[in-house]
């Protein structure tokens, strides 16, 4: 068995309970029989809710995910407080404890029943995307516990790492760099020419020419006619299950198939119910945040898979080395730097994080299907209309994120941290994701012929 690419792919927002907490894989650990939430733990006479498999393809708001709601979620770890959390908020009740089904979820479900499925994989920080996508991408958020406010991120990339090491690493993006352009090394041209856009994954995978790391990111909004596939609570999970689908197929197909292993995961759960207690970890540079969080606990469990034609059908994955720890994003940098066969660590935290590397079996399979279920709910909205209440909608967190890195990029001389520039707003980049969208391409392409990236 040699396996000579790994290929991440970090969806977006979804606990595990959200997609596969009614999966049918034997062992796993799934929504307990007739769970309920109160309403207010404090208030038991008010009553609960049940749990329930009706999980929105477009969810009407979006669930609450910053540090302090979802230490209010957890609740001590009585993992009971999404309710009164989402009532003090004025958010909808249902929206976060409404599941799918291996029926409306089928392409992540049917994944998990064909390869290996961790079901005690957490998130690296109990807080919002930008602090666990850093934690995948380089063992550490630096101190952040909120997102992305336009200054780039200082502390060495895995990628970087990587090339370091003559491991070939980088990454490929749907339309908008998004978090493929927030450290400060991934601009090193080194780097940069090995991060494009998700067109040439497909070009690269055929060609031979792809890293032996890999890391794909999502759309993250509204492109001309093409929908967001990140998963995010405010997108489709049908696209994005149809970008899985897609991404699948394409490796499946590869000559090198035989080689690789392919993660799946997702960087935070956005809100939405689990019932699993997060456990302790440890801080990756002793750093706090400004808040007082040592990052000295895991956040709440997300969907994690490692598919290979070297993995066993259906199993529940919960080994790995240390044992006595657990599987968190940083678990990514550790198994691969193992399988590469790289010594040192990053960061404290991806030296205490498992190793999933004993997924990987002796016993090669010529079992593995060579396409998935058709995906579920494509045919139930129109395209078109979903293109134009899409681009109608208010900015999110991440496209202003990505308007601050380059305001802060093109118009230091009045950027502040958090504060979209007079630039980005004399264009009405602040006021729909159209807009928003249409001037971060613009810069975007400003940037790349600056560096001397291919467009």
């Amino acid at each position: 068995m040699k396996i000579s690419r790994v290929i991440i792919l970090m969806m977006e927002n979804r606990s595990f309970d959200h997609l596969l907490g009614y999966s049918k894989v034997k062992g796993l650990e799934t929504i307990p029989d007739a769970q309920t939430v109160p309403l207010d733990p404090q208030q038991p006479s008010r009553g609960t809710k049940a749990i329930n498999p009706d999980g929105l393809d477009e969810c009407v708001d979006d669930p609450l995910h910053g540090f302090d709601n979802i230490a209010n979620q957890i609740n001590g770890g009585a993992m009971d407080g999404w309710l009164k959390e989402s009532s003090n908020e004025g958010r909808d009740l249902d929206n976060p404890i409404s599941m799918f089904t291996p029926e409306t979820a089928p392409i992540i479900n049917t994944l998990a029943e064909e390869f290996a499925v961790f079901d005690h994989w957490y998130c690296s920080v109990p807080s919002s995307t930008d602090p666990n996508r850093a934690y995948a991408m380089s063992g550490t958020s630096n101190a952040m516990v909120t997102n992305f406010n336009g200054t780039l991120w200082s502390q060495q990339s895995h990628i970087d790492w990587l090339n370091e090491r003559n491991v070939t690493a980088g990454g490929y993006y749907q339309d908008d760099l998004w978090a493929l352009g927030y450290f400060e090394d991934y601009h090193k041209f080194e780097n940069a020419k090995r991060i494009k856009e998700l067109d040439s994954f497909y070009t690269d995978l055929k060609s031979g020419d792809l890293p032996a790391y890999t890391w794909l990111q999502p759309r993250s909004s509204v492109h001309d006619d093409k929908l967001p596939s990140w998963q995010h609570p405010d997108a489709r999970v049908s696209v994005g299950e149809e970008l899985i689908k897609e991404v699948y197929e394409a490796i499946r197909a590869d000559p090198w198939w035989n080689e690789t292993l392919f993660v799946i995961t997702y960087d935070e759960h956005g809100g939405y119910y689990d019932h699993v207690k997060p456990p302790a970890s440890v801080s990756p540079d002793g750093i706090d945040a400004d808040n007082g969080f040592k990052f000295d606990s895991l956040g709440i469990r997300v969907p994690t898979l490692a598919i290979s034609p070297w993995t066993a059908k259906g199993v529940v994955y919960n080994g790995g080395e240390p044992a006595s720890n657990e599987f968190d994003h940083a678990s990514l940098i550790r198994t691969t730097n193992e399988i590469f066969g790289l010594s040192g660590f990053m960061t404290a935290r991806d030296e205490w994080s498992k190793s999933f590397a004993g997924v990987l079996t002796d016993i090669f399979r010529d079992d593995t299907p060579a396409t998935l279920p058709e995906v579920y709910g494509l045919d139930k909205f129109e395209r078109a209309a979903e293109v134009e209440y899409q681009k109608s909608k208010d900015i999110n967190e991440h496209l202003e994120g990505q308007i601050l890195m380059f305001c802060k990029m093109h118009y230091s001389d009045s950027f502040k941290e958090d504060e979209i520039c007079e630039a980005a707003k004399s264009e009405r980049a602040h006021v729909n994701q159209d807009l928003a969208t249409k001037w971060i391409m613009k810069e975007q392409t400003k940037m790349m012929k600056r560096q001397g990236r291919a467009l």
